[in-house]
């Protein structure tokens, strides 16, 4: 089976280093085999406030909300590749996935189960994040913990159960050889992805 790379970039300012990585990585992919599909957050127009907080409201889809769900579930493989703001994911981009990964798309809750039953199983996702933040402190200072919710809350809760992370940091002080360095490793990201043997369900 051909591979269904989604590439996500979720990063809200032009010429920035995230833009590069995902097209570096989403260009790799093609090269390599891969059906790839790209957004990009900072040309996506939606409400990222989920009015019903119980998912009950009668809020409308936009079309780059719908699409983004379209993608997830078209997919076989998706990565997201995003800076690290405030120990998160910019706010837009969680905003984008409270409104995308509802009941019914993402999850669906099983009466008399504690847990909802995964709707996107069979897929696995490689998260690439920029920082700022330099790697020892992140994984010693702060223990990952942006891993632990985008891994465990989020992918591991809707079926991405086989994910992995991967960050370049500090940008601010990385130089242009770093920073070319970088962008080279993502390609091979992108190519290792593309040719990787997975067993993946029939997705639509």
């Amino acid at each position: 089976m051909t591979n269904r790379i989604f590439v996500f970039s979720g990063h809200l300012g032009k010429d920035r280093l995230g833009h590069a990585l995902a097209e570096t990585y989403a260009e790799a992919a093609r090269q390599s085999g891969a059906e790839v599909r790209v957004m990009n957050l900072s040309t996506m127009s939606f409400e990222s406030a989920l009015f019903s907080g119980d998912f009950k409201g009668d809020q409308v889809l936009e079309p780059d909300v719908a699409a983004f769900q379209e993608n997830l579930k078209w997919c076989s493989h998706w990565t997201p590749i995003y800076p690290l703001w405030w120990g998160g994911m910019p706010g837009p981009m969680k905003g984008l996935l409270d409104r995308a990964l509802l009941p019914g798309v993402a999850f669906q809750i099983v009466e008399g189960e504690e847990l909802p039953a995964k709707l996107l199983k069979g897929r696995n996702a490689r998260v690439i994040i920029t920082s700022d933040t330099a790697a020892h402190y992140y994984e010693e200072l702060y223990e990952c913990a942006h891993d632990k919710v985008m891994g465990r809350q989020i992918l591991d809760f809707i079926g991405f159960e086989e994910h992995s992370f991967k960050m370049f940091s500090p940008t601010y002080l990385a130089g242009e050889d770093e920073r070319a360095a970088w962008i080279a490793e993502t390609a091979e990201l992108g190519k290792q992805d593309a040719l990787a043997v997975q067993d993946v369900l029939a997705v639509a």
